[in-house]
């Protein structure tokens, strides 16, 4: 069974679901497992993780645990259960990014923090992190605790360094992929690292599934931070611009710096520093982006780790999960551009 992203399907929102319609059972018995992980002897607490859970969001991490396990060998319901443990450290990751950035939109709808208040957001987050540990200790397993404990590390670095370059225009290029790799690409890179070590799998094969994890991760956030200047709020789930208010220097803008005139420069110094982010002001930065290709030349370097990803996978045979596996790869470099 062959599977391809066409581009009449880009700005079609049930694209990734049509691209997992074979795994629609296991999807299911996920989003089941999901659920029945958030109980706590305070209900308020269920009630919030609810919200959260039944708020949107793709799954696309702890889908490609179970994938990635699946082709593995492994297709236990400790598939799900660790699937559970990557999509935990990644709510718990958005919520406490929610507080920081005073976001008040996630998925699309209110966020966490605007809701019920910061203080609830950042204790559910410690929540989600807590019952990711405990997923990890009943695994038993070294290996796998290894992988997600070295990628917790990382990912909290990665949005302290965020914090650090705020609204410094001076941040390079080297510290923004250094910040997306571990924010973004290394969690991406676990989820499908423990499906391989679920399975067994030698060493060869085990690398091949983090460096898929790692460039569809990498290719990932790439594109985020290009739909966040040319995507619509009800399709991309949070206002357009939303980085360039929260003073965030992305390769779409750092791309523009590097060419832009003196006068140029400065127009979008003052967007990063404003209190409040004008839309025609926004226009101008955007218009400045365009005419130093900073969309395209990100997205370029998104469609070169998209291809080192999908030839990462090489040593498997061929599989229907192999096939999605490549296609979730289109998928994200096709998604409502």
């Amino acid at each position: 069974m062959t599977l391809s992203v066409v581009n009449k399907q880009e700005n079609n929102p049930d694209v990734l679901h049509n691209i997992l319609i074979p795994f629609q059972k296991q999807i299911s018995e996920l989003e089941g497992t999901l659920l029945s992980l958030l109980d706590s002897e305070v209900p308020f607490v269920r009630s919030v993780a609810e919200y959260i859970l039944k708020n949107g969001g793709k799954r696309l991490r702890p889908v490609l645990t179970v994938i990635s396990a699946k082709m593995s060998g492994f297709s236990g319901i400790q598939a799900y259960k660790m699937g559970g443990c990557i999509e935990f450290i990644h709510t718990a990751s958005l919520l406490h990014d929610d507080v920081v950035d005073n976001a008040k939109i996630r998925r699309g709808q209110t966020s966490v923090n605007a809701k019920w208040g910061n203080h609830v957001s950042v204790l559910v987050g410690d929540f989600f992190y807590s019952r990711a540990s405990q997923l990890l200790t009943e695994q038993a397993n070294l290996k796998i605790l290894k992988v997600v404990t070295d990628c917790i590390t990382a990912l909290t670095e990665g949005e302290v360094l965020e914090i650090v370059t705020n609204s410094n225009h001076k941040t390079t290029r080297e510290e923004y992929l250094t910040i997306i790799k571990n924010k973004t690409a290394l969690l991406f890179s676990a989820a499908c690292e423990v499906g391989g070590l679920l399975g067994g799998v030698s060493n060869n094969f085990q690398e091949a599934l983090k460096e898929y994890g790692y460039h569809l991760g990498m290719a990932f956030q790439l594109a985020d931070d290009v739909l966040d200047y040319t995507s619509s709020e009800e399709v991309f789930g949070k206002a357009m611009g939303v980085d360039l208010q929260e003073g965030k220097l992305t390769l779409p803008l750092i791309t523009a710096l590097g060419f832009a005139s003196e006068a140029e420069a400065l127009v979008i110094k003052n967007a990063l520093l404003g209190k409040r982010l004008e839309h025609e002001l926004f226009l101008e930065v955007k218009n400045i982006i365009k005419k130093y290709n900073g969309f395209e030349l990100t997205f370029e370097l998104a469609r070169d780790h998209i291809n080192k990803a999908k030839q990462s996978l090489t040593p498997f045979r061929d599989s229907i999960e192999k096939d999605i596996l490549l296609t979730i790869a289109d998928y994200v470099v096709t998604r409502n551009f």
